[in-house]
């Protein structure tokens, strides 16, 4: 065998190997195309499914702390814990450990609420029980619980002023409906 035969060989070798490497290089781009469409729509199944199952989660955890609350609002609050006879030291005490027991009960719930409504939560329930402390502590230590119950109440009817638990009320109402 000669050059000539050799030169021969290649003028129909060459081209089928350029042909051969084209139509690897056009498969080979769409089977990792392929690949990625799949990987995208598992993805895609993967997060329906997490919400499918993650959703009334969440929303129960909402209803929870919406719950809670209204467990520690002011104005049911006061008329949950008073009992009569009860010495406005004795009340104070009761009030928030009423509360941080609720709290205490609602706190795994933070893991399906955003940081924000958490810390809403949270400020809300440090704001009632200061409020109670202020009120408790302007008052001298042998008045009657309904002292104390009379002068929180009549706080919030004469100022107008929005309780803090209802502004956290209102800003996890908002962000429930985010969710959908």
């Amino acid at each position: 065998m000669g050059f000539s035969d050799i030169l021969e060989m290649l003028k129909y070798v060459i081209p089928s190997l350029v042909t051969l490497g084209g139509v690897y290089l056009i498969i080979r781009t769409f089977i990792d195309n392929e690949n990625d469409r799949r990987k995208q729509e598992l993805s895609k199944t993967l997060v329906f499914e997490q919400r499918k199952v993650s959703l009334p989660l969440r929303l129960q955890a909402y209803e929870r702390i919406i719950v809670f609350l209204e467990r520690i609002h002011p104005f049911s609050l006061l008329q949950r814990v008073y009992h009569p006879n009860m010495l406005i030291g004795e009340f104070q005490l009761e009030l928030i450990k009423a509360i941080r027991i609720e709290y205490e009960y609602n706190l795994s719930q933070q893991m399906y609420i955003n940081n924000d409504a958490w810390n809403m939560v949270s400020t809300a329930k440090e704001e009632t029980i200061k409020l109670i402390n202020m009120f408790a502590s302007k008052m001298p230590d042998d008045a009657d619980g309904a002292e104390l119950n009379k002068a929180i109440l009549g706080y919030y009817m004469q100022t107008n002023k929005e309780v803090p638990v209802q502004i956290a009320i209102n800003f996890i109402k908002d962000d429930v409906k985010n969710l959908f």
